[in-house]
């Protein structure tokens, strides 16, 4: 049986393991999406597509457009510490950007990262500790914790949850350790920030309201960094998918986010700009 008649015809890239000593110098692994056309020893622009622990090679359409337009994705694991969630992608995410640089495979100034909800506040927390990454996007993803703590109108009290004892791992009520809910807030060090930013939020998001996100914007255009945010009016957590054009747009954004910061000459894109 044909389940996607659509793709035939399409070339398609293949996916391998790849394993790297993280900073901890623990063993870990990243699942590694080539390019159809990937020629061994050439360097590619790489993104790093970020969300807990680690990722299995399924489909994924966003990151099979991305190889179609030339770029090798990275799915790379990370370890948590509970009470130090911030660290995790900075050990981990950079020890897998320093192991496909190793490998001939990534050019090592054209990385960019992203990741949709956990995955986006694990973008925004990276680019505030580091700047290796010339371009990110954060799709649906909190930048306050401290905001985020008890506002989910649909979810009640599921984010308090979640930011004590589960997928934000900090490990204490804000009260008993407010410097982790300040240290684990993006938004509260966007003058560290170097990276340009790109924002993706649903405004029917009820899960991570897009005004979370939008904290961000407002700072880093107030710092004068450079920024954009896209709302879709309609769109719920992740962003773009709400009907078929918001969905084309969604991915045609994040293509061209990455193309102009990572395929262009700075002075190329400045000019642009």
């Amino acid at each position: 049986m044909r389940t996607n008649p659509q793709l035939d015809g399409k070339a398609l890239g293949t996916a391998g393991l790849v394993d790297y000593l993280d900073a901890d110098g623990h063993r870990k692994y990243g699942v590694v999406y080539y390019p159809p056309d990937y020629a061994k020893g050439t360097r590619y622009p790489t993104v790093f597509n970020v969300y807990e622990d680690f990722f299995n090679d399924t489909f994924d359409p966003v990151i099979n457009v991305l190889t179609a337009n030339g770029y090798v994705v990275v799915q790379p694991s990370v370890d948590f510490d509970v009470g130090y969630p911030g660290e995790a992608w900075v050990k981990g995410v950079t020890a897998a950007a320093n192991r496909l640089i190793d490998l001939g495979v990534a050019d090592s100034s054209k990385l960019g990262v992203h990741g949709t909800s956990y995955g986006g506040y694990a973008t925004n927390l990276l680019i505030t500790q580091t700047n290796r990454f010339r371009a990110a996007i954060n799709i649906s993803g909190k930048v306050d914790i401290i905001s985020f703590y008890t506002d989910s109108p649909r979810l009640g009290v599921r984010n308090v949850h979640a930011a004590e004892k589960s997928q934000d791992r900090l490990g204490a009520t804000l009260w008993q350790q407010p410097q982790k809910y300040v240290q684990h807030s993006a938004v509260m060090f966007a003058d560290r920030i170097t990276t340009p930013l790109l924002l993706l939020t649903g405004g029917q998001d009820s899960n991570v309201p897009a005004d979370n996100t939008r904290e961000m914007f407002y700072a880093l255009r107030r710092l004068g960094k450079e920024v954009t945010w896209v709302n879709y009016v309609n769109g719920g957590h992740g962003a773009g998918n709400a009907s078929e054009a918001d969905y084309r747009d969604y991915v045609g954004r994040i293509v061209g986010w990455y193309d102009e910061h990572l395929k262009k000459s700075p002075k190329a894109a400045a000019a642009d700009r």
